[in-house]
């Protein structure tokens, strides 16, 4: 999981840094054992099911993400969130989402958040009864 992780981290544009015993891998690390365990305690299950991979990686993204800011450690005016779209045409059909409303990184950052980690009703399907 921790490629995965690490992966999609790029991917969203957060550079980690390099070194193998760095504050970044400790942090994601530690993010990706409290996912695991979240997961596993929500399901009693001992592994995280193939159907809850991708929910996972969001999770883990999402805890790494907000660890650091509350450390201090992202900057998040760095973060562009400018990839959603603002406006789509069709033939002579023209659509503007109101996108404006809350424009601020700080907001944009805490909605990402919420996106990223999901609810438990998505671990439904995978619960097992313990007596």
């Amino acid at each position: 999981m921790y490629l995965d992780v690490v992966v999609r981290l790029s991917a969203l544009g957060v550079a980690l840094s390099s070194a193998p015993s760095s504050s970044d891998d400790m942090l994601l690390k530690f993010a990706i054992d409290k996912v695991t365990n979240h997961i596993n305690n929500q399901t009693n299950l001992t592994a995280i099911p193939a159907g809850l991979n991708e929910i996972a990686i969001d999770m883990v993204v999402g805890e790494f993400l907000l660890t650091k800011k509350a450390m201090g450690l992202l900057d998040i005016e760095t973060l562009n969130f400018e990839a959603v779209a603002k406006q789509i045409q069709d033939g002579d059909t023209n659509v503007v989402f109101a996108v404006e409303a809350n424009r601020t990184p700080e907001a944009q950052f805490e909605a990402f958040i919420s996106y990223l980690q999901h609810s438990n009703t998505d671990f439904l399907k995978y619960r097992v009864l313990t007596w």
